[in-house]
């Protein structure tokens, strides 16, 4: 075990002796970044769902992109980026020993062509990203094997879903977060093997189930008591969710019995040894969230298929001996983000079906590379021990002095998002006050001088008053670009207008759904707000009652995103199941 002092933070963090096991497995230095810090520095380099219109760079079309207007270097659209119209080869160059590694990389990827989008394999889908083998979906992010999809985040394989976050295996959902296995059911929280229900926060296996929590195994329940068929048809029958006033009454009964539910300590199932939340299937994993079938792995955050000795790294999966690094399919890999099916892999990015790859961008097909300019075997494996001296003897120092050395990832300076702009404001968000602060750039909404016909006032309160004329509308976000508390997450993301598409009010009519009053933007970040910190604190089980086999207070002792502060009542797993079960 080694104390440390962060570079970025200042605080202090510890390597633990499994980690010094782990890197030096993969060859690689301990870290001078705290866990949070190389998450952040990581994710900066994402933008997921802020886009812009452009033009594409090589075909002049109009397109859509994560990149904006101010970044000034080559952006095609997806089409002709996966084309062979270009020769991504003749961007390759020679190591230059005179300069920093990450000032010759931040070179190369400025000179390199972008892709305007990640899509691959998907049809009608050109207003998304990160998206794979997906048909007729509109504004979703990270979203794959799925159709009919609309305004979710992270999805697979799923249909028929709208407003969602974290949906697997599911279909026709409405603004359903962190579910699996479910049909046919609106506003449910964290809960699996439901249908045909709504209200329904950290439920199993339920059906034609109402505001109720906790539940396992269970039908005709409203409000948590058990009731007859026809007494819970009679009831449900009296509710007109087709209204939005009967909805947000309904959004605050909700809260109220949220509140007064107990929560096991985490959202762990079928896994040993491991600390984080939203844990499924894994073993010996430490601070780790939204993760599933991991062997070993540490600082993890939305990696959600089979990997093993994996740390530092966020989404992707089917990846083995990887850190501080995004991407699937692959082994041995390091410090590099959006790779896929590829091995030996160093400082890279966008790199598909290679291997021995070392500081390059865009390659697809290639192996031993050295910023993108071939070499042989043996010129590769003399030429990557100099340079990884070479990082040491000639670091990369930050405009606030800041030291890269080998083992540490890409500088948030070079990033061609500002933090705003990135995934790093969804998990970590930050004023813009801090974020100059702390050294990140910023970048400040345009303005949109959009001329709303419709104010909320006007959008019809039951989906059965709303006619074909509310496609021609262009509605006032509620918010107006000033959304409720601080505003640290909504009042950047806010697009104070928004119009209701044809797909979205079939949606809304077959599911019996009022219309939405907030724009997509702000409707995300409600559903993100639901969802507890990537953060743990130490804290004692909550349960009182002696029927738990202990006297006054439990004992028990573990490791919750639940922080002192919240209200809620956090159990241990022996006395949570013991309440549940």
């Amino acid at each position: 075990m080694e104390n440390k002092i962060c570079q970025s933070c200042r605080q202090n963090f510890t390597v633990e002796p499994d980690d010094f096991i782990f890197y030096a497995k993969i060859k690689v230095p301990s870290p001078t970044f705290c866990p949070q810090c190389r998450s952040v520095r990581r994710l900066v380099w994402w933008n997921e769902h802020t886009l812009y219109k452009r033009s594409c760079d090589l075909c002049k079309k109009p397109t859509i992109s994560i990149y904006s207007l101010e970044y000034s270097g080559i952006v095609y659209c997806s089409s002709c980026w996966h084309s062979d119209k270009w020769d991504r080869e003749s961007f390759g160059k020679e190591y230059d020993f005179s300069k920093p590694f990450f000032t010759q990389f931040d070179e190369l990827f400025k000179a390199m062509p972008q892709s305007a989008l990640v899509l691959m394999s998907s049809e009608n889908c050109e207003y998304n990203n990160y998206m794979t083998n997906c048909k007729d979906c509109y504004l979703c992010f990270r979203v794959h094997r799925s159709q009919n999809m609309l305004y979710t985040y992270r999805a697979k394989p799923c249909s028929d879903c709208t407003d969602c976050l974290g949906v697997f295996n599911s279909k026709r959902l409405y603004r359903c977060i962190e579910c699996i296995d479910c049909d046919n059911s609106k506003y449910l929280e964290f809960s699996n093997g439901c249908m045909d229900s709504a209200f329904l926060y950290n439920c199993r296996n339920c059906i034609s189930c109402y505001m109720c929590s906790n539940l396992r195994n269970k039908q005709y329940c409203f409000n948590n008591e058990q009731l007859s068929k026809d007494e819970y048809r009679k009831k449900i029958a009296e509710i007109n969710f087709g209204s939005r006033k009967v909805v947000e009454e309904n959004f605050k009964l909700f809260k109220t019995m949220k509140d007064g539910t107990i929560r096991k300590y985490a959202l762990i199932m079928n896994s040993k040894n491991v600390t984080g939340d939203n844990i499924r299937n894994s073993n010996n994993c430490r601070e780790s969230y939204d993760v599933v079938d991991v062997e070993n792995g540490a600082y993890l955050l939305e990696v959600l298929r089979p990997s093993k000795d994996i740390y530092d790294s966020s989404g992707g999966g089917r990846n083995e001996l990887v850190y501080e690094f995004g991407g699937a399919g692959c082994n041995n890999c390091s410090f590099s983000y959006d790779v896929g099916e590829s091995r030996n892999v160093s400082y890279s990015q966008f790199v598909e079906h290679s291997h021995d790859m070392f500081g390059c961008v865009g390659i697809w097909h290639k192996e031993y590379c050295i910023l993108n300019k071939q070499y042989t075997k043996e010129e590769y494996e003399a030429l990557v021990p100099k340079i990884i001296a070479h990082m040491n003897e000639m670091p990369y120092t930050t405009k606030n002095n800041t030291v890269y050395k080998y083992g540490e990832s890409f500088p948030t300076e070079l990033s061609p998002f500002a933090y705003n702009e990135s995934y790093a404001q969804d998990f970590f968000p930050l004023t813009k006050d801090e974020a100059i602060s702390q050294g990140f750039r910023w970048r400040d909404q345009e303005a949109r001088n959009y001329q709303p016909t419709m104010n909320t006032v006007g959008v019809p309160d039951a989906i059965s008053e709303a006619s074909d004329d509310i496609l021609k509308e262009l509605i006032s976000c509620a918010h107006e670009g000033k959304c409720p508390g601080d505003g640290t997450i909504c009042k950047a993301v806010c697009t104070s207008a928004f119009k209701i598409i044809p797909e979205e009010l079939r949606f809304y009519r077959t599911m019996n759904i009022p219309l939405p009053v907030l724009c997509p933007n702000c409707r995300q970040y409600e559903r993100l707000s639901q969802k507890n910190p990537t953060k743990l604190w130490h804290r004692l089980c909550m349960c009182t009652q002696d029927s738990h086999s202990h006297s006054e207070k439990c004992q028990n002792e573990f490791e919750t995103s639940y922080s002192p502060e919240s209200a809620e009542k956090i159990y241990c797993e022996k006395c949570y199941l013991l309440e549940v079960n």
